[in-house]
């Protein structure tokens, strides 16, 4: 039940500011430490923050209760989360700067709405359709390089976002599909414990030492609270107060707020067609959550127009 805008919009502006400084605490840690290294100890304090929210509140009793279709589909996540979140810190890492893959996860909402289409044989409304058009436009803009190949494409920050945004989106629908038996909570906590121990594995296959700097510890330290804790905490609270699409539409502009805190933390931009292709990726992810509202509102008014004159 939806109760208030007030508090839903700051919900969602503190999920959307929180979530800006994982691009760029992680880029900072990333530049010290390798990617095993830094999920070992990322995670590690993702599952010390969620784990002391859940016991905090009323929350932890649910998992006592968790069904084998729960657990089914907490491990289908989990397996998901694993490809997603490592190709995601991935592309941070080989990024020239932390505003670019802020950009390019706009994506994620066209493969959301395309697995709507493939999966619920929803169509695309022409604002959604002018959404999608939009942000594969900045996509291309960002990814241009006259010296890019097919390999460094794979193999940089456009290829690895691909990668991560697909699976974010499988991600999010099957959460979405499950979300009454799986809570939020309980899903932040699979998530962290499945790339924790995914983090441990690449460590000890490596051979990697788990000492790194204490500059990398204080980012992992910072970035872990704000990013995998409070970002997840205000995305819930969000939900609580005002629809999910005004919550994504404020969450759309995270890279803005990526380009002024990596600027100011790193003292730089990325180049002028990158800042432009990832306005595009901005404008094009706003347009698609508004078509999509509106084109389902416009759905639920006809259903009961249809509804009334049946009667």
């Amino acid at each position: 039940m939806l109760k208030s805008p007030l508090k839903g919009y700051s919900f969602a502006l503190l999920a959307t500011l929180a979530g800006s400084t994982v691009y760029i605490f992680s880029k900072a840690a990333l530049s010290e430490i390798s990617l095993p290294q830094f999920g070992f100890y990322w995670f590690s304090l993702a599952i010390f923050w969620n784990a002391a929210y859940a016991f905090s509140t009323p929350e932890h009793r649910r998992f006592k209760a968790i069904s084998k279709q729960s657990l089914k589909v907490m491990l289908w996540i989990g397996l998901i989360e694993i490809v997603a979140t490592t190709t995601f810190y991935a592309a941070i890492s080989v990024a020239s700067n932390a505003a670019i893959p802020s950009f390019l996860r706009n994506m994620e909402y066209i493969f959301v709405a395309v697995m709507g289409v493939l999966l619920l044989g929803e169509r695309f409304a022409k604002l959604e359709m002018l959404g999608v058009i939009l942000t594969l436009v900045g996509v291309l803009v960002i990814s241009y390089h006259k010296d890019t190949s097919l390999q460094s494409f794979v193999t940089g920050t456009s290829g690895l976002m691909v990668v991560s945004t697909i699976f974010y989106a499988i991600r999010t629908i099957s959460a979405k599909k499950h979300i009454e038996t799986v809570t939020p909570i309980m899903l932040a906590i699979n998530r962290a414990v499945f790339l924790f121990v995914f983090a441990a594995i690449l460590l000890f296959i490596l051979n990697q030492s788990i000492v790194i700097s204490r500059f990398a510890f204080i980012n992992i330290l910072i970035g872990s609270f704000l990013g995998p804790f409070l970002t997840s905490l205000g995305q819930y609270n969000a939900l609580k107060h005002i629809e999910a699409s005004r919550s994504a539409i404020l969450q759309s502009s995270t890279a803005l707020f990526v380009l002024l805190g990596a600027y100011m933390y790193f003292g730089k931009l990325p180049l002028a067609y990158q800042i432009v292709g990832g306005l595009f990726t901005i404008i094009g992810a706003i347009l698609l959550i508004i078509g999509r509202r509106i084109h389902f509102k416009c759905l639920y008014t006809r259903k009961a127009t249809i509804g009334i004159k049946q009667t």
